[in-house]
């Protein structure tokens, strides 16, 4: 009886020890992983700026506009799949939504594009890049929280 009781203790243990290594192993790779993502979408506001008013009268540009958006709407969803640690799970949540409005916003854009009713104005009446400035006090929560 001593033998199964102490097993089971011991048992309980080893598990949640093994919780905790894999918390603290998620929480190692979450803040640089999370930070790249933001910075990725930080870069995407630059390049969406400087493209998407060439796109109105250049086919070429317009190809690179649709591959810059479908290149995003990649790395919104990987981010998706990232698994936070308990400590990051309210920000990261937050990124998700935010994530859920920019690819809304995405979608919207190449649907716009697709319809061949690209204008100049597109960018700014989207609200895209009002979207992505949020993701500055985001990038700042994780650095703070991965300190």
């Amino acid at each position: 009886m001593k033998k199964t009781l102490i097993s089971a203790l011991l048992s309980i243990t080893v598990l949640t020890g093994c919780s905790a290594v894999n918390e603290v192993t998620n929480g190692l790779n979450y803040v640089p992983e999370a930070t790249e993502y933001i910075n990725d979408v930080q870069q995407f506001s630059k390049e969406i700026s400087a493209i998407a008013e060439t796109a109105v009268n250049d086919p070429k540009a317009r190809e690179e506009l649709e591959q810059l958006l479908g290149d995003m709407k990649s790395d919104i969803s990987e981010f998706g799949d990232l698994t936070p640690p308990s400590v990051f799970e309210d920000v990261h949540n937050q990124v998700i939504e935010h994530n859920n409005k920019l690819q809304e916003g995405i979608d919207n854009y190449l649907t716009v594009i697709k319809d061949g009713k690209l204008n100049a104005d597109l960018l700014q009446q989207s609200g895209l890049l009002d979207d992505i400035a949020v993701y500055n006090d985001l990038l700042s929560q994780i650095k703070k929280l991965g300190e």
